[in-house]
């Protein structure tokens, strides 16, 4: 499964976007400055409702950037794992210290968890095929099949 991308904006149209967000900005600061100081309670029932409008396009914008972060719920952040085969296992991280097959095992010091990038997400596992591993990260410090032993 690709990973998905957001909208390909190019950086001028990012530039001019802040710009006219900043400028509609500094005009609603303006027209409330100008109603505080005709009309105390027309400025103070205008800030009001202003607050109330900021505060729920607040929400909306955590809500979607919360959606869209790859570490959320999105389906481009998910992993999918498929496992197919008789015996086949998959996971979607890192497959450390585990014994596989009839007899297998594992003795000593546990192997050292992986170092990666801040970010780097596993990627999706399709294991096939009979007695199969496979794994989105790393496989490591494993004993696999009959009688083995790390």
């Amino acid at each position: 499964m690709a990973r998905e991308k957001g909208p390909n904006v190019s950086a001028t149209a990012r530039r001019v976007f802040v710009w006219a967000v900043a400028a509609v900005c500094l005009a609603v600061v303006v027209w409330l400055v100008v109603a505080a100081s005709l009309d105390l309670p027309t400025g103070d029932s205008t800030a009001s409702v202003v607050a109330a409008v900021v505060a729920v396009i607040g929400l909306a914008l955590s809500v979607v950037t919360l959606l869209r972060t790859p570490g959320g719920t999105t389906p481009a952040a998910r992993r999918s794992v498929r496992i197919r085969g008789r015996g086949a296992v998959g996971a979607g991280g890192d497959v450390r210290d585990n014994a596989f097959g009839p007899g297998a095992r594992v003795t000593g010091a546990p192997t050292p968890a992986s170092r990666r990038p801040a970010g780097a997400a596993d990627s999706d596992v399709d294991v096939r095929g009979r007695g199969s591993v496979g794994a989105g990260g790393d496989v490591a410090g494993n004993a696999l099949g009959e009688d083995s032993e790390r």
